[in-house]
């Protein structure tokens, strides 16, 4: 199964289910048409510094609560209007705009809980939802942004400023990614984006800022606290010389981090206009996996590894051609009874048992066990953090250590690699996804109106 540099347009919009799902997903607009979201990632995670603040903050539902609308097998209450009201005057408040008066605003958050019951309706009549762990590694990446250790400390944080607070912040990120895979499922289905589309849009004029060269890589600094100090300028740069000697003779990044306390991390794609010269100078000479030569910024003394470069000018991209066994965490499958599983194969392994074999008798991931777990070509950041960084270290022909990621236990081996000229291919998927996500809010809020006319509201007296 060909993969492409940003990955096939259905599975970057969620369409197939199927194939390899520990894939990385690209997710779009919310449903929301107006300026304000209900959005729970956005307005559970304002966290007071202190209970005694989220006390003082935190309005208390009246005790006479009453129904509002009934939305065909659900109902709105008093209360969900009031919470709605509360948490987008401060999304509104939090973009610095003006709030609308409370009659405008609140006939606009009705709306929107109207169309959000009649979505859980019909993702609760199909019967599926989002996994566990998929709502587990929502959960953890939100943690991580708000600069918390743990899920734990987080659930901690939210039940002290409201009783069974975490419950309710866990059940309405499932809600939200439940709506957001119904939407990405439902109104792609209407999207038809033709070879032509395409070929028009890559000769328009606007193709150009589309397809402006974007560099992905990590910086490794080099923290210096007085910028003015010469000596700890000095001081900085030859231990980034060091680190990097180190870091091109093969040395764990990780084993380094603690060591020289550096900072820095994985940035993620960035055009050339959104980085600074120097940025752009180091990055535009390095292959993918080199470093840079140490150089002083305003934060410190930073050393640049390429991850990618992607662009109009050419898209050469460094693949591996990776199988693995997966021994999935689920409902059914314990965290030790998933380890044990994946150690029984690994000895197998070890014992010059056939992988492919194995693969196909005992990996949980029905997209590749058919194939001997083979995953065909797969890019640098394509996979889920885990299995990309343990890809990334894995000679070829080796099997990997055992590894965990928020799937489950794996064990990869990488068969060969190559260096792939996907400047086409790169080309035609930005232009569709630029026509997608321009087409996109038109045809949802088109759907929208559908579901919305064919359900069953009525609207109750207020009291």
């Amino acid at each position: 199964m060909a993969k492409t540099l940003n990955k096939d347009l259905y599975n970057a919009f969620g369409q197939t289910q199927n194939q390899t799902f520990f894939r990385k997903k690209l997710f779009f607009a919310r449903a929301l048409t107006s300026a304000l979201s209900l959005s729970a990632s956005s307005i559970a995670l304002v966290i007071p510094n202190s209970v005694s603040a989220a006390t003082q903050t935190t309005v208390v539902a009246t005790p006479l609560d009453y129904v509002v609308a009934v939305v065909d097998d659900s109902i709105i209450l008093a209360s969900d209007i009031t919470q709605a009201m509360q948490g987008a005057k401060q999304q509104i408040l939090a973009h610095k705009q003006s709030i609308p008066p409370d009659d405008v605003l609140q006939a606009d958050v009705i709306r929107q809980l109207i169309l959000r019951k009649i979505q859980l309706g019909i993702i609760a009549r199909s019967g599926v939802s989002i996994d566990d762990n998929t709502l587990n590694a929502a959960i953890d990446n939100m943690v991580q942004q708000q600069g918390l250790s743990s899920r734990s400390e987080f659930e901690k944080k939210l039940n002290a400023i409201k009783p069974n607070g975490f419950a309710e912040f866990r059940q309405q990120i499932l809600d939200d990614l439940n709506i957001n895979r119904l939407q990405q499922q439902r109104v792609a289905s209407r999207l038809k984006i033709t070879d032509k589309d395409v070929d028009n849009f890559l000769s328009s004029p606007q193709s150009a800022e589309a397809l402006k060269t974007e560099f992905n890589f990590n910086i490794i600094q080099v923290p210096i606290e007085d910028k003015s100090n010469v000596q700890e300028i000095a001081k900085a740069t030859a231990i980034a010389n060091v680190v990097l000697d180190q870091l091109r003779a093969g040395k764990p990044l990780e084993s380094l981090i603690a060591q020289y306390k550096l900072q820095g991390g994985e940035q993620g794609w960035h055009k050339s206009d959104e980085l600074p010269t120097p940025f752009i100078e180091a990055l535009s000479s390095l292959k993918q996996g080199e470093f840079s030569k140490p150089f002083v910024t305003l934060e410190g003394v930073d050393i640049l590894q390429s991850v990618g470069m992607r662009g109009a000018a050419g898209a050469m991209v460094h693949q591996y051609h990776v199988r693995h066994i997966l021994a999935k965490i689920n409902e059914v499958t314990s965290p030790a009874d998933a380890k044990l599983k994946i150690d029984d194969i690994y000895t197998k392994l070890k014992a010059g048992a056939s992988f492919s074999e194995l693969a196909k008798t005992y990996s949980d991931d029905p997209g590749s066990a058919q194939n001997g777990g083979d995953l065909s070509w797969v890019s640098a950041g394509e996979m889920v953090p885990a299995f990309d960084a343990m890809m990334l270290k894995t000679p070829v022909g080796q099997l990997s250590p055992i590894f965990q990621s928020q799937y489950g236990w794996h064990i990869l081996e990488v068969n060969e690699t190559r260096d792939k000229d996907m400047t086409e291919q790169y080309r035609r998927d930005v232009a569709k996804q630029t026509l997608y996500k321009r087409q996109f809010p038109v045809e949802l809020d088109n759907w929208l109106r559908e579901i919305r006319a064919t359900a069953y509201v009525n609207m109750r007296d207020s009291k």
